[in-house]
């Protein structure tokens, strides 16, 4: 009887057991999930551009790329935190505003639905851009279709920007100057992904203008 009682004990325990692992998969799984839904912002959250093979010649897309240094940025006019830091952050004399703002127009012949966009900057701009991020685009848990151009709501086109800041070009010496002008100049990478289809772009040509 005693070990009849110890078998059915041992079988409780070896359920108890597994029960425990199956809540845990069932625990992670869905805090995997919702960690990747609430802080993956972008296609990629990393610096360091995918090694795909790029191409400066797009099938689906007409791209125009426009880089404001020294703008002065449009800031609204609520009391946040970050506006605050915004404000300050143009107001003193130690930083150079870099905006970047990239239009994407669907030139095919179809609809590109759930399209995806990720840019990456050069390497080469990472210990000069303040906010330490080389990297912008569409958020990822929005969906976005691009209509083709004749389409009657004219909605083809789609544009992703970003702001930061570099040192005060006009602080700094020639050479460390013109090395930060280089690294902008440089190719952007950017990736754009739809339902069924992909294009990795070299972006080179670009509207630079100085204020």
């Amino acid at each position: 009887m005693a070990g009849g009682d110890f078998i059915k004990i041992k079988r409780i325990i070896i359920l108890c057991l597994i029960a425990v692992v199956v809540l845990s998969l069932f625990v992670y799984y869905d805090y995997y999930s919702y960690k990747k839904s609430h802080f993956q912002v972008y296609l990629y959250q990393t610096n360091d551009a995918p090694n795909l093979n790029y191409t400066t010649k797009s099938k689906h897309f007409k791209i125009n790329t426009t880089i404001e240094i020294g703008k002065k940025l449009q800031i609204s006019n609520n009391n946040s935190t970050i506006t605050k830091n915004l404000k300050d952050m143009q107001d003193t004399n130690k930083y150079t505003s870099l905006r970047y703002s990239i239009k994407i127009e669907n030139i095919s012949d179809k609809v590109l639905k759930n399209v995806k966009i990720i840019a990456f900057l050069d390497k080469s701009l990472e210990p000069y851009i303040f906010s330490g991020f080389l990297y912008f685009g569409t958020p990822i848990q929005q969906r976005i279709d691009l209509n083709y151009p004749n389409y009657n709501m004219k909605d083809n086109i789609i544009y992703v920007g970003a702001s930061s800041w570099l040192p005060n070009l006009s602080q700094i010496d020639a050479d460390e100057r013109q090395k930060i002008l280089d690294s902008i100049k440089k190719p952007i990478k950017l990736i754009i992904k739809w339902d069924g289809g992909e294009e990795d772009l070299l972006l080179q040509n670009f509207d630079i203008k100085m204020y």
